[in-house]
Order: C-alpha cells, then structure tokens, then sequence
C-alpha cells in the first residue's frame, strides 16, 4: 500500500441536503454544515466530530438530511441494522426523532432505532413511549487533561515510571504531524498492521482504513496529531481534535509495544502538546474490548459519557 496515502481529490460541491425521508452520502464539502450543527450542540461525545463521520465512512457508511430545521444522520452497517444518530438542531428533538425511527423500522424492521443518544435525550424518549438501554461498550471515558499531563500522585506512579525508563533507554522526540511527518505515519501504520495482521482482524482493518483516510485528507479536516522519533525513526503516533471548547478527543494513538514505556510516553505528550488548553481529554469507548477497559481504567477517568440505544416501543 502506498505510504503517502492517496490524496483527496478536490470534490464537487454537491447538492443542498435533502429533506428526510430523502437523504445522500455525506460529502466532504458538508464539513462546514455539520461542523455547525455539532458545534451548536456542544456535544462531549466522541462521535460527534465532522471528520469521525468522514474517516469511518468506509466501514460505516454515512448519509444526511435535512429534518426539523436541523440535520439527521443514518448509518448503515455491515453489523448492525441501519440505525440513525440522534437529530441535531431539530426544533422538536422528540418528534425528529420519533419520524427517524418510525421510518427506519418501516424500511428495515424492528432492530432499527437510534444509537449514541445522549442520557437527556434518551430520558425524554423513554418518557414519550421509546425504550431506552444504555450501551455499556460504547460509552466514552473522559480523563481531566490537567491528570494525563502531570500523571500526578501515587495512583500514576506506575505511569511516570514507564515514561522515566522509556526516557532513559532512548532519544525521545515530539513532532506535530504535518507535511511530510504525515507520509511518515503513514508508513510506521504499515509496520505496525504488518505485525498485528490488520488484514486478519475486520476491526484493525477498519480502524486501519479509518486511519489512512485521516491521514489523505489531513489537511481538510483540521485534525492535530503528534508523532514521537525514537531514535530517529517515528515508533508512535496520536491523533485527535478539538471537540468543544473544554474538551479535546482523541482518536487514534499506536507505538511500538516492543518499546517499554513508548505508550505511556506518547499519552504524555501528546496530551501535554495538543491538549493543554482544555479542561478535558475524551479518549473515547472501549468496545467491549476487556483489554481497552483495562487499559483505559489504568489512566484513572474522571467520569464516563454514556450512550443509548433507543427504539419505539410499538
């Protein structure tokens, strides 16, 4: 696979959104709109961000509408049935999400409903006649930005010592990942899905492919992202975005595990370089992965993000 990636090609505008039940693809010249309508929602969920629409399109594939005076999301997965995000701007959330439902259970059957619906809007549905379940895998766990900075105090002691001994066996760098340093990610991914065997693994093949499309449309998307030289040579990467203006999400982060400690190095400073003027760091789900949790919970949240499912009941 080339290295560079291939780059985005400059794509037509394409035509205003459609009014639901009418919907198309998102198109990368939508990322004004969307951005828009997110950022008036003030979300703290991971999802929430124009370019993890875009990057995870490949796997789940995304279409938009107009609705309500707001926008609708439907996704469509090889996993799961279509489900569609919660609405955004709506002018009767309730009800907007009432008519996605209703319509996709008449287009794919009764496993249809919303997903990542916030606890708010969750309660209001469950008292309009919608069942609501929280989705244990998906919620987000969120660290203060001030903890994964300093690793202060006893509970990151084994943090700071992983950090102190990567530090200590090698010539450690921080460089932003721009121009050239993003071919160079690029290239440490191949390295890296060769020896885990992405192509083997439908999931690190589609966070792979999520990656690879970050990385080809880098400098659309306004991600920020850090990259660490051990050596000379990038071993570690981190990728992230701002998500609100108190909370930062990180996306994506691999180092070479046969480093000791690169991980922890990585987590460091990335957080310390890209973060370091909010209040809050969302690291995102850990998708019923018993070892993400683990891992995760090593790095003591400060407080989970939960998400729901919810269908109509009828």
């Amino acid at each position: 696979m080339d290295v560079c990636c291939t780059e985005v090609a400059v794509e037509p505008r394409v035509a205003p959104f459609p009014e639901f039940p009418r919907r198309r693809p998102l198109a990368l010249s939508d990322q004004a709109a969307v951005r828009a309508a997110f950022a008036a929602a003030s979300p703290e969920m991971s999802d929430f961000t124009f370019a993890c629409l875009w990057i995870w399109r490949r796997t789940l594939a995304v279409e938009v509408a107009a609705l309500d005076g707001g926008l609708a999301f439907i996704v469509n997965s090889e996993r799961c049935p279509r489900f569609a995000l919660p609405p955004f701007g709506a002018a009767d959330p309730v009800g907007a999400a009432r008519r996605l439902a209703g319509t996709l259970v008449e287009e794919v059957g009764p496993a249809a409903g919303l997903r990542l619906v916030p606890s708010g809007l969750a309660a209001e549905l469950g008292r309009d006649g919608f069942t609501a379940a929280p989705d244990p895998g998906a919620a987000d766990y969120v660290y203060r930005a001030a903890d994964l900075i300093q690793l202060p105090g006893k509970r990151y002691a084994a943090k700071r010592n992983w950090v102190r001994r990567c530090l200590a066996a090698h010539s450690c760098e921080y460089v932003r990942i721009r121009g050239p340093i993003v071919a160079e990610c690029a290239a440490y991914l191949d390295e890296w899905c060769a020896e885990r065997g992405c192509d083997g693994d439908w999931m690190l093949l589609a966070e792979e492919t999520a990656m690879r499309d970050a990385f080809a449309a880098w400098d659309v998307l306004g991600l920020r992202g850090g990259a660490i030289r051990v050596d000379g040579r990038i071993r570690a990467f981190a990728v992230g975005e701002r998500l609100s203006a108190a909370m930062g999400v990180q996306h994506f982060e691999k180092a070479d595990a046969k480093i000791p400690g690169l991980y922890q190095v990585m987590t460091q400073w990335f957080a310390r370089e890209e973060f370091s003027g909010f209040e809050w760091i969302n690291r995102e789900e850990d998708l019923g992965n018993e070892g993400l949790r683990k891992a995760k919970l090593s790095y003591h949240p400060a407080r989970m993000i939960e998400k729901f499912i919810v269908a109509p009941t009828d």
